[in-house]
């Protein structure tokens, strides 16, 4: 079975089983696109369907673990809507996939739970949850996500912090504020501002971003920034190159 437990004011509302075209669409493109894995990596599988009321909900953060991670917002949603590809090599592991969500205030907390997710799994390391999201275009992400590629797309402000794997942000009015890298690269277009605190290693784009572009501390990986709308810094490059075209305000590059 798969969980969600919530908590005062929070309604889950489970199916397993698409009850419309245009959801049995999603799982169908889950279960053979993007979230397709080879068949050595999944001996068990199972697709997931999941909606929640946001009935007073500003913000929401995503706890994600191994897997792939797509968050999308849509200006015409209320709810927030969960789909899902779980993946392990042994069957009587599926029953342990679970998304956990509680408010806190005026934020809902979503948080993926893997078979053994808090300990060493020797025996199911390649266990993942692959998650799409659809959320409501106006609410604020936070994500805290340890491995697997990330996809951010047009809510309205976003916090990452990220162990491994590609992260791409693109059509976010306000922030996009990467606290931590470690690896991968970064894709990050048409937003309104930037800020990467620290990233260990990968590429970092940006493009078409309405005011300021900040990079605090870059291990390696080349750096690109192209039409910037106010000012682009560079606080401190360990190496790799670093490119900038059509920034408006002032360019700062420290190595």
């Amino acid at each position: 079975m798969f969980i969600v437990e919530t908590q005062s004011g929070i309604r889950g509302i489970s199916s397993l089983i698409c009850r419309s075209a245009l959801a049995a669409c999603a799982m169908g493109v889950l279960a053979t696109g993007a979230y397709a894995h080879s068949s050595d990596d999944c001996k068990a599988t199972r697709e997931i369907s999941e909606e929640l009321s946001l009935d007073g909900i500003r913000e929401i953060s995503i706890e994600a673990r191994a897997g792939k991670l797509i968050v999308l917002g849509q200006s015409e949603l209320s709810t927030a809507r969960i789909e899902g590809h779980a993946c392990t090599k042994r069957e009587r592991d599926l029953d342990e996939f679970a998304v956990k969500s509680r408010r806190d205030g005026e934020t809902l907390i979503l948080e993926a739970v893997l078979p053994d997710s808090s300990l060493i799994n020797f025996g199911n390391s390649n266990s993942r949850l692959d998650l799409e999201i659809q959320v409501p275009a106006a609410v604020a992400l936070r994500i805290d996500d340890t491995s697997g590629s990330l996809v951010v797309e047009g809510v309205a402000s976003v916090e990452i912090t990220d162990n491994s794997g590609s992260i791409s942000v693109q059509d976010v009015p306000g922030l996009v504020h990467i606290l931590d890298d470690g690896s991968g690269s970064i894709t990050i277009a048409r937003a309104g501002s930037v800020r990467i605190d620290e990233d260990g290693s990968g590429s970092i784009t940006a493009s078409d971003i309405r005011e300021d572009v900040y990079i605090g501390r870059d291990g390696s990986g080349s750096i690109s920034a192209d039409t910037v709308g106010g000012s682009f810094t560079v606080a401190r490059d360990g190496s790799g190159s670093v490119r900038h075209s059509n920034v408006v305000g002032e360019v700062r590059i420290d190595d």
